[in-house]
């Protein structure tokens, strides 16, 4: 950590201590709140507009799942969140890097060192890379999910949208509780903490979770052989000082090891890069079109990752209404694993070692007044210093490649191997204001400007002295011998129009550049009370998402060029009623985003390897829709929530190589991994059967209409098979979960017993073309199983 970070922590948490201090007999300390369920919309209350506000107040669209929800609905992982949130949508990626698409807005991109559309947050804390947040939804108070662009309020610069985990804090009372869960495929979830006072002014909680099951994919090929174990361990420590009625600080310290199996894909499409074919992958079957089929590399699926995360928020009451905020935050990760790409048993295209390290610093300072004030207002900075490293060891021994290069000139390469090292630094300044113009009328504006820099060093080298390695291809044949023998330099070969870094044009060697980039993002509307629970709002903004460099298998340095920063405009308008008593919710809201320079990982064809990665940017695209969410209560203990999104998401300008090697003009094609239909319902009705036990029961239903894995995803390859389907779509699918069970009245303990995708809905959420194969990720089959809690 640079002296410059430590320095900036330390210079304010030490101000914010001694002003603490200085102002500690002249302000109370402000009520405790709780995570008790609420029993209307109209009562829950976020922090979207960084203070605490009733939902129904906030000009905004927000999505948001207690607690309760997380746990009554078995949520445990980011696809189950993404499910029951409307218009989101969850794409498991080749490695496992979640990759979110909220109203059309997301980024497939697999490289740690991408920054996501949809930034995600633990207690307003960025985690600024996918990954990072990949095991944080646990012991939660609730989840909230802001649709649109963000970054003006927020750390992290957004075009889709940000999600928001809220962690539960600690209590002013000894508390204690515990779940277990036991289903299908062994699998074992438990989760416990304990929570309480320490001292007067010192209080924490203890919270860990533990999930273990037994592999749920089959092996085509070899029978009584799975994959997808699961192995995680999740822990977090919060620790609340408040030493004065003015000064408060909330330390997390929070982590988590991951040690399961990744994913294999389903092999659904074959797509030869060159002339010669590896006999084994040409007599290959597809795999059967069934939840739980599937083929990899025998022993290859693996992983051993973990990530531990500090931060500190400290807070000081300067006056009565004006409060000084600092949130410092630094997060280590390390990945350690190895992904079947293609498949099938053989080694088409497999990731031997995904090797990679993110040390990642945040710092925000903001000052603001409290909410009750007629004008209320925010400004403050963030600074991120960001270090990625990834090394990525791949075996195509059974490509085409491989194959035709040995026939043809004796060199049937098996291997390649290659790394990019990133710095991030960034910083920024931020700015928001809310005005009561009466009543009824409440008038909003609020800017950010950033200012982001990011440094790469990026090399392809091998091993010298086999000449089975790809180092050696490239300086006896691509090269022509005129630089000797291979001796384990970085061999990509420069074949843009200018020196890189010493580089010269034709030469082999590391590609080293910088991309600086800034904007301003910023977001105005208004907010109207017509009458008592009617909210009317509209929104116009503008958010940004910054660019970045891949990490991708090159032969050339135009594939290392990065994309540069995408933009959405955005016109939003919506309402939300609370009717009949709080019988009804009604929710409603319309948008248009004008998407400009959507940042997309695609393909370029390359005369010596078939079609190999790239970044790119999209001129122009599109998105228009409707969300319309229903909330009742028809009676005592029964809760119906519905859902139902429009969205309608175009290319308005693009030619070139999709990611499926097809070259074409895309103008009107669907924007990937966007439904233009979905409709959820879910609903929960909880009865007395005694003085002292209740009984419920409740039912999920999720439907999803078809979509696109790649842009253009509705064509085909013309040398792919087989031709009969589309071979990059994604079908329309239906998930069904049930669950019942008694509790007693006071909530103290409760047992259930559930089922998840209780049809055994075939469907899969990507499509990945891997060199010569076309790979499904299939979502999990049925599953079933019973759970306890207990309370103190």
């Amino acid at each position: 950590m640079k002296i410059g970070t430590r320095a900036l922590i330390g210079a304010s948490i030490s101000a914010l201590a001694l002003a603490g201090q200085a102002h500690a007999q002249q302000v109370s300390a402000p009520a405790e709140t709780t995570a008790a369920p609420t029993s209307s919309e109209a009562d829950i209350v976020v922090t979207a507009n960084k203070r605490e506000q009733k939902l129904n107040d906030v000009g905004l669209t927000v999505a948001v799942v207690s607690g309760a929800a997380l746990k009554n609905q078995q949520i445990n992982s980011l696809s189950d969140l993404a499910n029951v949130t409307p218009s989101l949508s969850f794409t498991n990626s080749a490695n496992g890097t979640p990759v979110y698409t909220l109203r059309g807005v997301g980024f497939y991109e697999v490289s740690l060192g991408a920054y996501p559309t949809v930034s995600t947050y633990l207690d307003e804390v960025p985690l600024s890379f996918p990954v990072l947040s990949s095991h944080s939804a646990f012991d939660l108070e609730r989840v909230e999910v802001l649709k649109g662009p963000q970054g003006t309020l927020f750390g992290q610069n957004a075009t889709g949208g940000a999600i928001n985990y809220i962690a539960a804090k600690p209590t002013n009372t000894l508390k204690a509780g515990a779940n277990l869960s036991y289903g299908r495929f062994n699998e074992v979830v438990a989760e416990a903490y304990i929570s309480g006072p320490l001292s007067d002014t010192l209080k924490a909680r203890l919270s860990g979770k533990l999930e273990h099951a037994d592999g749920w994919q089959q092996s085509n090929s070899r029978p009584g052989d799975t994959n997808g174990k699961v192995r995680n361990y999740m822990g977090r420590l919060l620790v609340d000082f408040a030493p004065t009625d003015t000064f408060r600080m909330l330390l997390n310290v929070n982590g988590w090891k991951d040690k399961s199996d990744t994913q294999a894909p389903q092999y659904v499409g074959l797509q030869p890069q060159q002339v010669f074919l590896d006999p084994d992958t040409a007599a290959a079957q597809f795999s059967p079109e069934k939840p739980r089929a599937a083929d990899w590399t025998p022993g290859l699926p693996y992983r051993d990752n973990s990530m531990w995360q500090a931060s500190l928020r400290a807070e000081l009451d300067i006056t009565d209404t004006i409060t000084l905020t600092s949130l410092s935050s630094y997060a280590d990760y390390k990945q350690n694993q190895r992904d079947d790409g293609d498949g099938l048993p053989t080694l088409g295209l497999d990731l031997v070692g995904d090797r990679g390290r993110i040390k990642s610093f945040n710092q925000e300072l903001r000052l603001s007044n409290g909410g009750g004030a007629g004008l209320r207002w925010v400004v403050g900075a963030n600074y991120e210093h960001s270090k990625v490293d990834q090394f990525i060891d791949q075996n195509l021994d059974d490509s085409s490649s491989s194959e035709t290069y040995g026939i043809a000139l004796g060199y049937p390469f098996f291997s390649v191997s290659y790394s990019t090292r990133q710095k991030m630094e960034n910083y920024a300044f931020f700015g928001n204001v809310e005005y009561d113009i009466s009543d009824q009328l409440t008038f909003k504006v609020g800017a950010r400007y950033t200012n982001a820099s990011t440094k790469a060093n990026i090399c392809s080298n091998d091993p010298s002295g086999n000449p089975r390695n790809t180092g050696a291809l490239f300086y006896d044949v691509l090269l022509g011998g005129r630089l000797g023998p291979y001796a384990g330099q970085c061999f990509v070969i420069n074949n843009l129009p200018r020196t890189v870094d010493g580089v010269a044009p034709g030469d082999p060697g590391a590609f080293v550049d910088e991309l600086k980039q800034d904007n301003i993002s910023w977001r105005a509307g208004i907010d109207y009370k017509p009458a008592p629970g009617i909210l009317l709002y509209a929104n116009v903004a503008k958010g940004y998402k910054g660019g970045g460099y891949p990490v991708v298998s090159a032969s050339f340095f135009n594939q290392y060029l990065p994309v540069t920063q995408e933009s959405v405009q955005s016109y939003e308008a919506g309402f939300k009623a609370t009717l009949f008593d709080r019988v009804l919710q009604l929710n409603g809201a319309a948008f248009y985003y004008d998407y400009k320079d959507k940042q997309l990982r695609s393909k370029l064809l390359d005369a010596n390897f078939g079609i190999l990665d790239v970044l790119q940017n999209i001129p122009k695209s599109s998105v228009k829709g409707f969300e319309l969410e229903a909330n009742l209560r028809p009676v005592s203990g029964l809760t119906i929530n519905s859902a139902f999104t429009f969205i309608d998401a175009k290319i308005d300008e693009f030619s070139g190589i999709n990611a499926a090697g097809v070259a074409a003009n895309f103008k009107g094609a669907r924007v990937p991994y966007t439904p233009k239909y979905q409709l959820g319902v879910n609903a929960d009705y909880d009865f007395p059967v005694s003085g002292s036990l209740n009984a419920f029961v409740g039912a999920g239903v999720n439907w999803r209409s078809d979509t696109v894995a790649v842009i253009g995803g509705d064509i085909n390859p013309t040398n792919a098979t087989p031709q009969d389907k589309k071979l990059f779509g994604i079908a329309a699918y239906t998930l069904v979960d049930l669950r019942a069970g008694i509790h007693s009245s006071d909530d103290r303990w409760r047992v259930s017993v559930w089922g998840k995708n209780i049809f055994n809905e075939y469907y899969w959420n990507n499509v990945v073309a891997a060199t010569d194969t076309i790979g499904r990720y299939a979502g999990k089959p049925a599953t079933y199983g019973v759970s306890l809690s207990y309370q103190y």
